[in-house]
C-alpha cells in the first residue's frame, strides 16, 4: 500500500470517526437524553404510522425524477429514480461522497447513450435548482418564525444572514454564467490560462479549451431551462414539500410537540446542512443542528431527538440499502459478457 492510499485512508477513518462521535455523543449531550430511552422511542412507533411515513418518502423520489428527467431529456422516470437512489447511497457511505456518487451517475448516464455534454448539463442545473430551493427555505422560516411573535434567538438570525448570503452569492454567480454568454467565455479563458501552465508542466501539448466546452455547456443548459423550467421547478418543490411533510411526520409520532413552523425552521437548517458535506451524507452534523434548532424552539427533547433519528433513517439509512440493490441490479444488467458469447449488456 502506498503512502498516498494509507493517508486517504486515514482521513476516510477519520471523518467516519467524526461522525460517529457526533452521533455517538454530541446527540445526547444536546438534548440531554441517552440512547436508551431514544432508541426505546423509535421502536415504539406504530407499524402503520412508519408505513404512511414510509409512503412519503418515497412518494418524494418519486416527485424528484420530475426535475431529473427534465434536465436530462431522454432520461425515464425509472432510470432517474436509480441515478437518484445510487447515487445518494455512495455519497451516504464515502466521505465527500458526493463526487463518488456523481461519478457513478456518470458511468451510468454514458451506458444508457447519453454524452459527456449532456451529462455536464444534468448535474449543473439539477445541482443549481436544489441549492435555489435551499436558498429560499431559511429565510421562509425565519419569517414564518417572526411572523408567529416567536422570539428569535440573535445567533439564529445571524446564522440564517450569513448562510444564505452566501448560497446567495453562489447561487447567483451560477445564475450569471449560465446566462451569460460573456461572463461564460471569461470564466473558460480564465479556466484555460490557470491550466495551460499545468498541462505544459506534465508535459502535455494540447490545449485545454475550458472555454470552448463551456459555452457548448451554456448553450444546452439554456436549451434545457426553457423547455423544461416548469417541470424542473415543480419537481423540486414538490420533493422539498415532501420532505418537510415527512419531517413534520416523524416529529408528530414521537411527540415533539412543536408547531408547524418551528418544524419548518429545523426543516430548512437541514436543508442548508446537506450542502455541507463534511461527513457521509452530512450524518452527526445534520442530527446535531436539526436536534439543537428544535430544542431551541420548545420541543420536548425526547420527542425531538427521537423524531430527529426516526427522519434521518428515511431520508439518510434507507437510502443505502436500497440505492445498494439498485446499484447491484445496474452492475448485473451491464456485465460484461463471456468473450466469443455475441450477447450484448443488457440496457
Amino acid at each position: 500500500m502506498t503512502r498516498r492510499r494509507m493517508v486517504n485512508g486515514a482521513r476516510m477513518l477519520a471523518v467516519v470517526a467524526g461522525a460517529v462521535a457526533l452521533l455517538a455523543v454530541a446527540l445526547p449531550s444536546v438534548s440531554g437524553i441517552d440512547w436508551r430511552p431514544i432508541a426505546a422511542a423509535v421502536a415504539h412507533v406504530p407499524g402503520r404510522d412508519l408505513a404512511l411515513l414510509g409512503v412519503l418518502w418515497a412518494s418524494g423520489l418519486v416527485l424528484h425524477t420530475f426535475t431529473l428527467t427534465a434536465a436530462l431529456p431522454r432520461l425515464t422516470h425509472r432510470r432517474a429514480l436509480t441515478l437518484s437512489l445510487t447515487g445518494s447511497a455512495v455519497a451516504n457511505v464515502l466521505p465527500l461522497g458526493g463526487a463518488a456518487g456523481i461519478a457513478l451517475n456518470y458511468r451510468m448516464v454514458r451506458a444508457w447513450g447519453f454524452g459527456p455534454r449532456d451529462f455536464a448539463t444534468y448535474t449543473l442545473v439539477t445541482n443549481v435548482w436544489d441549492v435555489l430551493v435551499k436558498l429560499c427555505l431559511p429565510v421562509i422560516a425565519l419569517s414564518w418564525l417572526l411572523a408567529n411573535g416567536e422570539v428569535v434567538a440573535g445567533p439564529i438570525v445571524t446564522a440564517t444572514v450569513v448562510a444564505t448570503s452566501l448560497l446567495a452569492l453562489l447561487s447567483a454567480t451560477l445564475v450569471v454564467t449560465l446566462l451569460s454568454r460573456r461572463v461564460t467565455a471569461a470564466a473558460g479563458a480564465i479556466a484555460d490560462l490557470a491550466l495551460l501552465p499545468v498541462l505544459r508542466r506534465v508535459g502535455s501539448t494540447r490545449r485545454p479549451d475550458v472555454a470552448a466546452r463551456l459555452l457548448l455547456v451554456r448553450e444546452q443548459c439554456a436549451s434545457v431551462v426553457r423547455r423544461g423550467w416548469a417541470r424542473l421547478t415543480g419537481g423540486m418543490l414538490a420533493y422539498t414539500a415532501t420532505l418537510a411533510v415527512l419531517l413534520w411526520g416523524c416529529l408528530t409520532v414521537s411527540g415533539a410537540g412543536l408547531p408547524v413552523a418551528a418544524v419548518f425552521a429545523g426543516f430548512a437548517l437541514e436543508r442548508v446542512l446537506t450542502l455541507a458535506g463534511l461527513t457521509p451524507g452530512g450524518a452527526g452534523v445534520v442530527e446535531v443542528g436539526l436536534a439543537g434548532l428544535l430544542l431551541l424552539l420548545g420541543g420536548d427533547p425526547l420527542g425531538v431527538v427521537a423524531g430527529t433519528v426516526l427522519y434521518r433513517a428515511f431520508t439518510f439509512g434507507l437510502e443505502i440499502p436500497v440505492g445498494g440493490v439498485g446499484l447491484v441490479g445496474w452492475l448485473w444488467l451491464h456485465r460484461q459478457p463471456p468473450a466469443g458469447s455475441g450477447e450484448s449488456a443488457a440496457t
